[in-house]
């Protein structure tokens, strides 16, 4: 295994710097894995161009990367489905006019929350429906799409994290397995896990965070910038109607949906997507042994986007409401909408492919292991944990690094395991939800018809300053114990 030394921080750092400062995330990616490339090979600058460019192709290799990058196309054409068939404008109605259930701007925000929170087999259909769901509401009531993007992703990591029956959790008792099997703990990974999970502080402060902002209505940084630009949008716009309550009452796409007596109906929402959310854990289970495991959720997600667009298509055409040729036409438009996102994904994975290879995670640990003092412990853990997810954009590839690093230095300084695999997955879920190179973050952004990188920034103060409580209790833990 080559030693790039301080080149392999370098590389993703350059390219989290870029995407800040440029708000260009396709274009950091690219000089971030052009960088990567160059440093692998002996810094020659020919090889990593070809390299790049060949690295884009041979990102469909992996049968797991392809079944996701052709699933968060097909999702843009379920998404596509339900708005110009009316599901989402009869959704909207639903929840406001006729039950009375949403009624301004806390109960959009908490309905994201619900939905999520529901949604904890895997992480981008969870937050692809709650956007749909909550988007024009949103919308309609002054929530900027800055807010639900960052109440959106940080509950589903939150959430996904600590679910257990889920990918994450069945990767994280792998994880926690392969320490046993070594003899460097006692047990049975599941309680293992789940006394661990007790100390997944991050997810459990970043879910309570989310509750205050939204019951408080208290915001700061940009994103109280961004709520006053979404709040003066609102403002103009009645001052010009004169009729406040019934601005915005309908989404900004009613102008595509098709002119159809059955285009009323809430169903229309309801049908696509509860046939996409249902089979993936039917997926998950056929196509993981039994297990839910990482192997399988990209099949399992990738099913379901296939059985949801069967299942809309014989839907809509046993009710007229689209013929063949009108199916496949919107279906199309909604998979062009998604083709920027794709790229991003997919610069994501060959960034992550690059980071692999410079070996960034094992170099971070490499050079902070056995500086510690024992009191230090848990929250030097969680920290080199953040800092290699942020990095990395990846919270899978982190905790899968950090937690035997943390069971093995707890053993050295007397500190319970659980204490220490808390503090790994915590800090692995904080990179998820500030990195610019995190697919949850991508996704996020997606689902919320956020620009990306002001998703970063108006995320990014909000979940330093919930690490930060986090770090104290991880500090207290370790000098108290």
């Amino acid at each position: 295994m080559q030693d790039y030394g301080i080149w392999t921080v370098i590389t993703p750092v350059v390219t989290i710097i870029l995407a800040i400062c440029t708000r260009q995330v396709i274009l950091s990616l690219l000089i971030g894995i052009l960088v990567g490339f160059t440093v692998i090979h002996d810094h020659n600058l020919l090889l990593g161009i070809r390299a790049t460019l060949e690295g884009i192709i041979d990102v469909f290799k992996s049968s797991g990367n392809a079944k996701t990058i052709i699933f968060m196309l097909m999702i843009g054409g379920i998404m596509r489905l339900v708005v110009v068939t009316g599901g989402v404008r009869a959704l909207v109605r639903l929840l406001t006019n006729k039950t009375q259930i949403i009624k301004g701007r806390k109960g959009v925000q908490l309905l994201a929350v619900i939905i999520t929170s529901l949604i904890f087999i895997e992480s981008s259909i969870n937050q692809l429906v709650s956007g749909a769901s909550t988007k024009a509401l949103a919308k309609k009531y002054g929530v900027p799409p800055e807010k639900m993007s960052y109440i959106i992703q940080t509950a589903c990591v939150s959430v996904c994290s600590s679910a257990m029956i889920n990918g994450w959790g069945a990767a994280m008792m792998g994880v926690i397995g392969v320490q046993i099997s070594q003899g460097l703990i006692t047990g049975e990974p599941f309680d293992i896990l789940a006394h661990s999970m007790v100390y997944n502080i991050m997810a459990w402060f970043s879910l309570a965070s989310i509750l205050f902002y939204i019951f408080s209505n208290v915001s700061w940084g940009p994103m109280r910038k961004a709520e006053m630009r979404a709040q003066a949008l609102i403002s103009s716009a009645d001052v010009i109607t004169g009729t406040p309550e019934e601005t915005h009452d309908e989404p900004e796409d009613d102008k595509d949906i098709i002119d159809h007596p059955n285009c009323h109906t809430s169903l229309n929402f309801f049908i696509p997507i509860l046939s996409t959310i249902l089979m993936v854990p039917v997926a998950l289970y056929i196509t993981g042994d039994g297990e839910f495991s990482k192997g399988s959720g990209s099949t399992s997600v990738y099913w379901g986007v296939m059985f949801g667009t069967a299942v809309s298509f014989v839907w809509f055409l046993a009710r007229r409401v689209m013929n063949v040729d009108t199916f496949f036409k919107e279906l199309y438009i909604g998979y062009a909408n998604m083709i920027k996102i794709s790229s991003v994904m997919i610069l994501a994975f060959l960034m992550g492919s690059v980071s692999s290879d410079l070996n960034t995670g094992a170099y971070i640990a490499q050079v902070t292991s056995g500086v510690i003092a024992a009191g230090f412990s848990v929250g030097f853990i969680f920290l080199i944990s953040a800092i290699m997810s942020l990095a990395t954009g990846t919270s899978w590839g982190t905790f899968a690094i950090m937690i035997p690093i943390g069971v093995q230095l707890g053993l050295s300084v007397g500190m319970p395991p659980e204490y220490m695999i808390g503090a790994a997955i915590a800090g692995s879920i904080f990179g998820d939800m500030t990195s610019p190179i995190s697919s949850d973050a991508i996704v996020a952004s997606m689902a919320t018809d956020c620009d990306h990188i002001e998703h970063i920034r108006t995320q990014m103060p909000y979940a330093v300053l919930t690490a930060s409580f986090a770090l104290a209790v991880y500090l207290w833990l370790g000098f108290t114990y």
